[in-house]
């Protein structure tokens, strides 16, 4: 399949060649910022960019199934409706990369006895709690040197990706294939990045957006399927699956914290416990009246579970209470709570102190 876009591609390998030199520089000077790995992603990054193609060519193309161009329909309305209540409009997911056939990996790290997950510093996006790659292999590298450290270690692919506004970021064929309610709950997700990132704190960004998302992936489906719709329904049983199946991970992740800072412990009894808490995941889920504990028992199955994939989810779903009281008090208006958001953290050194503050007080 030809290439449409040959005049801008220069300029978006010149653009990824600008900023990772730049990377590099800076590499020099913060440590545990790898030079191999921000080369390597550089080059992957350009050969995604390099791959996209305009939407309405795909489409002539007549290589789509029904299912992927409702997919595609959806992703356009869904990023006209995020803009409709002040979601920043991007041109993001306005190509897909659809001869693009990498996943992408993530790979995060704890210690076996503490919830202080491994970081990296790297320019723009300050401090990150894991690491993306764009090959196995290299993911492989990476997790045998955090193993052979004594860490935790957890891998999963990502279904979307974002470069927060640096480029043009394409659809992914995979996307494509989702149903409607997580469709819009990712679109939706990027776009909250794309409008409120604030540097050096994922955990926050994170689970602000994972919140914000959410969100309006209802108001989505109410505004367009209408309140009584299936999709609304099977929207709503999922998040309410959710909210379960995290204050399970949330119960389990205390009930360990406890275990690792008990200074009467010693290491060995630490770790006999540690494996027994998570050996207890599986009767958790079988004990919560999940209207669909299949998924979550699946979850359960697909190990490892561990601090860094306990962690991981910490950083997605961190004090969503805190975001619930301030969305309260603008009476469920997305765009106000996300201005309000925006100001409760403006200079914070510390995000979430700030929204407890705010959150907490009269």
């Amino acid at each position: 399949m030809t290439h449409n876009n040959s005049k801008s591609l220069p300029r978006t390998i010149t653009k990824v060649i600008v900023l990772a030199l730049g990377t590099l520089t800076i590499s020099a000077f913060i440590p545990g910022c790898g030079v191999g790995y921000v080369v390597r992603s550089a080059y992957f990054q350009a050969e995604l960019l390099q791959s996209r193609e305009p939407i309405e060519d795909i489409r002539s193309s007549e290589t789509l199934t029904q299912k992927q161009i409702k997919a595609l329909n959806l992703i356009a309305d869904v990023k006209a409706f995020g803009a409709e209540f002040g979601l920043k409009a991007t041109d993001n997911y306005e190509t897909i990369a659809w001869e693009w056939d990498r996943k992408i990996w993530n790979l995060s790290a704890c210690p076996p006895l503490q919830f202080k997950p491994v970081t990296w510093r790297f320019p723009i996006v300050g401090k990150v709690p894991y690491l993306g790659f764009f090959r196995k292999e290299d993911a492989d590298i990476w997790a045998s040197r955090l193993e052979d450290d004594g860490h935790d270690v957890y891998m999963r692919t990502a279904g979307a990706y974002s470069t927060l506004g640096w480029f043009r970021d394409p659809i992914l064929p995979p996307m494509l294939e989702w149903d409607d309610v997580r469709l819009a709950d990712t679109v939706l997700h990027e776009l909250v990045h794309a409008t409120l990132w604030i540097p050096g704190s994922v955990k926050f960004n994170e689970s602000f957006a994972n919140f914000v998302g959410e969100k309006a992936a209802f108001q989505y489906l109410e505004a367009r399927f209408g309140p009584e719709s299936p999709k609304l329904k099977q929207a709503i049983e999922r998040h309410e699956d959710m909210n379960r199946w995290r204050e399970i991970l949330r119960k389990l992740y205390q009930d360990l914290d406890s275990v690792y800072k008990d200074e009467q412990r010693s290491e060995s009894q630490k770790l006999k416990e540690r494996e027994q808490l998570y050996s207890s995941l599986k009767s958790r889920v079988q004990e919560a009246h999940l209207t669909h504990p299949e998924r979550f028992l699946k979850a359960v199955d697909k190990g490892p579970w561990n601090n860094a994939r306990l962690a991981q989810y910490r950083t997605y779903n961190h004090r969503r209470d805190w975001f619930e009281s301030i969305l309260a008090r603008h009476n469920g208006d997305l765009l106000t709570f996300m201005d309000a958001i925006e100001e409760i953290t403006k200079n914070a050194k510390d995000p979430f102190k700030a929204l407890k503050k705010a959150a907490t007080s009269p």
